[in-house]
């Protein structure tokens, strides 16, 4: 398996660096094998004392599960050993017993179709002797198998007859119902309906307080993870994805490892940290391919060829498309073959390859009818509506998507790709010259971005509202103990006077009461001052993102209204004035004027909050912002770009503040310096950044360096971040502009 590389320059520092991680792994290593082996013993010690013979069996299945997947051999010893012994002593809920550990140590090495074989057999026999807790066991897990190759009808069937089973167990196995509900929070989040699964693992994390199996806790807090990068909450998703890292490595657990790196990958790459993203997709590779698991090295494989294709870098994506698939007929896995098929249909409609995209889509979504994934399947048809629109089969693009629709807004509505199918259809009828139809799907694509954004607002009052809630909390509960601490050493001090002689005791009270009262009115100064430094730092974010917010309403709700007036206007346009020249002249006019005003506020929106930058970070908007220059031909710029990889670090402010520093310097050279090239190099250094800027303009006169207003806003927003800046430009020597900032970190 070849991958793209990413490149890296060794340095001495790294190597000692990367030398001691090895160090400590490998001794942490050594620890948790140890407490694992130790498990293992303990369970050895205690079949070499038992002397009945039933128990001996018993302890044997329990200790297969304990064995590390390079010890198969030994687990399946255990397993036969316990099988014999119940088998001819005539004990059948034994063999039900033995059957389970059967389908469990399959499904641990990745065979999930000889694990279903095992867990038939135990519900046959179950069923045969009314053995209700091994029938309800072998329910569940034969339901895992069935989510495991994509068989979704049949797993939510036997995990609705599961928990049923298990709940109505007197007294209940809380354990047992949290891996239930967390495999069906899975089955829901395959199937693309995430409101349900993020329901189905808060019922499975409330079910596993208490419990103190690693394992099990580690699959559930890996698909809560899952569920917050669903919504969004990148960081939070990423900080329980790297505690059930923790977990997985305590406990030997190779497969929950391998989902956890591909999940931390998801949750980077929905963040927009490509680079991170593909290096744990590589990581959950390496461990899947260790271990043959082919539906792992499936998974990375195409969740790596997505990122690439997101990055524009799209040498080799065939391939790894294609290794994809490879690897999940190998697994068997139909969901995971229609996952591949549609994100490889997906990058070839991006290719402009029609016909084989529209062969993959196909089948994707042939695959997730068949396995009863709807939502997906619904995916599937937007996507070859978006095919057929590009291709301008008109009739087809329409069959596809009106087929979609009905899917979406069914019980499991999905707003957002709603969203997206009514933006398509939008598409699809203007193309046709439908106004109406456009008109109608246009109003409700600005509903529904009305609605998600309302969503979003609502959900980030919330949270301030909490977050101002817990410090009032926090500062309330700091004085209380304060006040509680100055009344025991009140009584300690008055239990203190009775000894001593009157005049010293009142001496000395008098004397620690003002110590105290200074002490806690210098407290209290101290809380506010930091109450007021925390409320002037929150105005101070609540204003970047209004910003933002302004930004986001111009371009969004804004253009959307002046859209429907354009199509107003086509339409009347079609229908009234097609004879009277004047009238469709004034219409024309009246058009144009409306699309100027549609430029005009989506300028106003960049200028608010560039777009560049809020989305993919400070370089690759300074590299728009040169393009754009560049691309008037007026005025070549070359540009010097070092650093400035990863800003995401740095304050907002800081970010923008740079951005704003070239921004202005290159406005003021078109307007004023005459120049035909110019310099630009932005450096990211240690501590500090620098930007210098040559042109072979003009240059300044004294005048202009110390009265111009761009300037001194310029020296002012350095002189903010504590930087330095010298200018310099003498008649008819060009000018350069050198500063120098200290690196401003985000809170």
């Amino acid at each position: 398996m070849i991958f793209p590389q990413t490149k890296k320059i060794p340095t001495t520092s790294s190597f000692f660096k990367y030398s001691k991680s090895l160090l400590l792994l490998l001794a942490f290593l050594v620890v948790r094998v140890g407490f694992a082996q130790s498990k293992i013993d303990s369970i050895s010690q205690q079949i070499e004392r038992e002397n009945s013979s039933s128990e001996i069996a018993h302890l044997q299945l329990k200790r297969a599960m304990l064995f590390n997947l390079k010890e198969r051999e030994k687990a399946s010893n255990d397993i036969d050993e316990a099988f014999e012994y119940f088998r001819n002593n005539g004990d059948k809920r034994g063999e039900v017993d033995c059957y389970i550990s059967y389908g469990n140590l399959h499904f641990q090495h990745r065979e999930p179709i000889k694990a279903a074989h095992f867990d038939s057999l135990a519900i046959k026999l179950a069923d045969e002797i009314s053995y209700k807790k091994g029938k309800a066991v072998a329910i569940g897990n034969l339901a895992r198998e069935f989510i495991n190759t994509g068989n979704f009808i049949n797993a939510e069937t036997h995990l609705q007859q599961a928990i049923v089973d298990e709940e109505s167990f007197k007294p209940q196995d809380r354990e047992r119902l949290a891996e239930l509900y967390n495999r069906f929070s899975i089955l829901h989040a395959r199937r693309g309906d995430h409101l349900k699964s993020l329901s189905f693992i808060e019922k499975a994390m409330e079910y596993s307080k208490g419990i103190k199996d690693n394992l099990l806790l580690s699959r559930i807090y890996i698909n809560y993870a899952n569920s917050l990068s669903r919504l969004s909450r990148f960081d939070e998703a990423v900080k329980i994805h790297f505690k059930v890292i923790r977990l997985c490595e305590q406990t030997q657990d190779t497969i929950g490892l391998q989902k956890a790196y591909n999940n931390l990958g998801i949750a980077f790459r929905n963040g927009g940290e490509f680079d991170k993203a593909i290096a744990y997709y590589r990581k959950s590779f390496e461990l899947g391919k260790k271990s043959n698991d082919y539906k792992t090295m499936g998974l990375s494989v195409v969740n790596m060829a997505t990122v690439y294709s997101e990055k524009q870098e799209f040498d080799g994506m065939d391939t790894l498309y294609s290794q994809g698939i490879q690897y999940f007929e190998k697994a068997s896995d139909l969901g995971g073959i229609a996952f591949a098929n549609h994100n490889y249909g997906n990058f070839l409609v991006i290719k402009k390859d029609y016909a084989e995209a529209d062969k993959h889509l196909q089948k994707a979504y042939e695959l997730r009818k068949q396995i009863g994934a709807d939502l997906m399947a619904a995916s599937s048809l937007s996507v070859l509506g978006k095919s057929a629109i590009e291709q301008k089969k008109w009739k087809k693009a329409e069959e596809y998507l009106l087929a979609a629709e009905p899917i979406y807004q069914g019980k499991n509505r999905n707003d957002r790709n709603l969203k997206e199918l009514y933006g398509y259809l939008k598409e699809l009828y203007i193309q046709e010259a439908n106004f109406e139809k456009a008109l109608n799907y246009q109003t409700q694509e600005l509903e529904l971005e009305k609605t998600l954004f309302t969503e979003n607002e609502k959900i980030n009052s919330l949270k301030t509202e909490a977050a101002y809630e817990m410090e009032k909390q926090d500062m309330e509960m700091a004085l209380e103990r304060e006040k509680q601490e100055l009344a025991r050493q009140r009584i300690l001090l008055i239990g203190g006077g009775i000894v001593l002689v009157l005049i010293l005791t009142s001496f000395t009270l008098w004397l620690r009461r003002r110590q105290l009262k200074e002490r806690h009115q210098a407290q209290i100064i101290n809380l506010d001052q930091q109450h007021r430094l925390d409320l002037s730092k929150s105005l101070k974010n609540s204003e970047q993102q209004e910003r933002k917010k302004i930004a986001h309403k111009l371009h969004d709700e804004a253009g959307s209204m002046l859209s429907i007036a354009i199509l107003n206007l086509k339409q009347l346009q079609a229908d009234v004035f097609k004879t009277e020249r004047n009238a469709e002249q004034k219409l024309e006019t009246t058009q144009k004027l409306l699309v100027d005003i549609s430029d005009s506020v989506r300028n106003i929106s960049h200028t608010l909050m560039p777009v560049a930058l809020d989305k993919y970070g400070l370089k690759a908007a300074i590299h728009d912002l040169v393009n754009a220059v560049n691309t008037s031909q007026k005025l070549k710029v070359e540009e010097v770009l070092e650093g400035l990889d990863d800003t995401s670090s740095w304050s907002e402010d800081f970010n923008l503040t740079i951005y704003r520093i070239v921004q202005e310097v290159m406005n003021n050279i078109i307007k004023h310096a005459q120049a035909t090239n110019v310099l630009l190099q932005v450096v990211e250094l240690e501590d500090s950044v620098t930007i210098y800027i040559e042109d072979n303009g003009k240059g300044m006169d004294e005048t202009a360096t110390k009265n111009g207003m761009g300037l001194k806003m310029l020296k002012s927003n350095i002189e903010y971040l504590n930087g330095t800046i010298e200018i310099n430009g003498k008649a008819n020597t060009g000018t350069f502009i050198l500063a120098e900032l200290p690196i401003e970190k985000a809170n």
